[in-house]
C-alpha cells in the first residue's frame, strides 16, 4: 500500500506516546532520582505468594495484545507484528526491572523477569495452540486486609492495584469453537507484608493461598465479533460461579469476583 510507511511511521509515534503515559507517570513519582546508587538484584521470589509476579505475567501478555493490534492496523502483518508486540510489552516491562535495580528501596527482580517473559511467552504460543486458546485474566474484590495496612494495600481504587489479596489471576482454556472455557484462579490471602522485619515463622502462619475453579464464557463464539470487539471481556474474569480451594477448606459460591 502506498501508505504503508506513513502507517508504520504512525506506529512508531503512537507506541512513543503510549510508553510516555503508561511508564511516564510511575518513573515520575516512584523514584527519586538522588537516591539512586550502584545496581543491584533483589530476590523477592518469596513475597506476597508471588500475586505481584502474576500481575507482571497479565500485564506483559496483554501489552504483547495491544501492540500487536495496534502495528496490524498500521500496516504491519499479523507474524510482524505478533514479533513486535511481544517485543515492546517485553522491553518497556523490563526497563522498570532495570531501572529498580538502581535503588536500594527495590533492586532488580530476576522473578519479576521471569514474570515478564512468560508473560509474553504465553502471547508469543497462543496463536499455535489451535483449536485450543489460552488467555490471561483478572479479577478484584474489595478485602478487609486492606483497612489494617491502607499505607501497604491502598486506599479506594488504589486497592485494585496494591491489594493483592483481593486479587485473582485466571488462566482460561477455551476451545475455538466452545461458548464455554474452563478457568482456573489463583490469589492468596493474610498478605500484610513484614518480609524482612517479622519471623518467617508468623508470615507462614498468616498467609494462604486461594484456588479457584470456575467456567468462563467465550465472548469471541458468543457475540461473534472478532477479539479486538470483545477485548474487555478478555482482559476481566466474568463473576460466575465457582469452587474454592483455600487452607483445606473446598467451598462453592454462586458468584465469585
Amino acid at each position: 500500500m502506498a501508505d504503508t510507511p506513513k502507517r508504520e511511521k504512525l506506529f512508531w509515534i503512537g507506541t512513543g506516546l503510549s510508553y510516555s503515559l503508561i511508564y511516564g507517570a510511575p518513573f515520575a513519582a516512584w523514584y527519586d532520582w538522588r537516591e539512586a546508587k550502584g545496581w543491584r538484584f533483589f530476590d523477592d521470589g518469596k513475597e506476597w505468594k508471588q500475586m505481584d509476579k502474576l500481575g507482571h505475567v497479565w500485564s506483559t501478555y496483554h501489552l504483547s495484545w495491544l501492540y500487536k493490534e495496534w502495528a496490524e492496523a498500521c500496516g504491519y502483518s499479523r507474524e510482524s507484528a505478533r514479533r513486535l508486540g511481544v517485543l515492546l510489552a517485553w522491553g518497556f516491562q523490563m526497563s522498570l526491572e532495570v531501572t529498580d535495580g538502581f535503588f536500594p528501596k527495590w533492586g532488580a527482580s530476576a522473578w519479576d523477569m521471569a514474570a515478564n517473559t512468560l508473560g509474553a511467552g504465553l502471547f508469543w504460543i497462543r496463536d499455535y495452540l489451535a483449536p485450543w486458546k489460552v488467555d490471561i485474566r483478572f479479577s478484584f474484590f474489595p478485602s478487609p486486609y486492606a483497612k489494617q495496612r491502607p499505607d501497604l494495600l491502598g486506599r479506594g481504587i488504589a486497592q485494585i492495584l496494591k491489594d493483592y489479596n483481593g486479587q485473582t489471576y485466571w488462566l482460561v482454556l477455551l476451545h475455538q469453537k466452545s461458548p464455554i472455557g474452563i478457568a482456573i484462579g489463583h490469589g492468596a490471602r493474610g498478605l500484610l507484608g513484614g518480609y524482612g522485619r517479622e519471623p518467617e515463622s508468623v508470615i507462614s502462619a498468616r498467609e494462604r493461598r486461594r484456588w479457584v475453579l470456575s467456567i468462563e464464557p467465550h465472548w469471541e463464539v458468543l457475540l461473534r465479533r472478532p477479539q479486538w470487539a470483545t477485548r474487555i471481556f478478555v482482559a476481566i474474569k466474568t463473576p460466575l460461579p465457582a469452587l474454592v480451594y483455600e487452607g483445606i477448606t473446598l467451598r462453592g459460591t454462586w458468584v465469585y469476583f
